[in-house]
């Protein structure tokens, strides 16, 4: 079982001409800054990209990392993660099928207001999670591009004390603190620990 995410850029053809290449700089950068060794992804139609995580347990992680250093940056995402099987493994993931990649793609056709959806093949998703996920969506949707970079480099970084990222973020220690409680980063961590705890086992019951 894998993990993809099909995403694009909410009213991204609103964006000036002038603006629209610092766009997709700014996509690329963000699906570049959390791509790992075993992550694929693939830009298209301009706004748009899907993303394939071997390791499914980082599914939801991902999501709110793509989300929030594009959030810091002026720009709104919506994302649509599934978990299903892949029929052909290939290195470019446009050529590639399976449940994982259908699921995804259709949720990401059928998102209304939401930021995030999840779908998983061959079975209901619990309604707790669903249930959260509504939660964190609204938390999200909700942040300024300050306290997404805050959250964002809190998540990633190594050191993520807040004596530590007020260096990185070059402010006071106690305006980190304050943009991470508006940002509720406890949550977030809790909700992402969470899904990595929920997949585990969703994985292991399909084995």
């Amino acid at each position: 079982m894998i993990g993809v995410i099909s995403g694009d850029i909410i009213k991204s053809q609103t964006i000036p001409k002038q603006q629209y290449d610092a766009m997709l700089y700014q996509l690329e950068q963000s699906l570049r800054g959390i791509s790992k060794k075993q992550t694929l992804w693939n830009i298209y139609r301009g706004d748009a990209f899907q993303l394939q995580l071997n390791n499914p347990e980082m599914l939801f992680e991902t999501a709110i990392l793509i989300y929030l250093h594009l959030k810091s940056s002026g720009y709104e995402l919506r994302q649509s993660m599934a978990l299903g099987q892949i029929d052909n493994l290939r290195s470019d993931i446009k050529t590639a099928t399976g449940s994982a990649f259908t699921l995804s793609g259709q949720g990401l056709d059928k998102i209304t207001n939401q930021r995030f959806v999840i779908n998983i093949a061959e079975q209901h998703v619990d309604e707790s999670l669903l249930l959260n996920l509504a939660f964190v969506d609204v938390l999200l949707t909700k942040v300024t591009a300050k306290q997404a970079n805050a959250l964002y480099v809190y998540l990633t970084s190594t050191d993520n004390s807040h004596a530590a990222l007020a260096k990185e973020l070059k402010t006071s220690r106690e305006n980190v603190t304050k943009l991470l409680n508006l940002a509720h980063y406890q949550l977030i961590e809790r909700f992402i620990k969470h899904t990595q705890f929920i997949i585990k086992n969703i994985t292991k019951g399909g084995e």
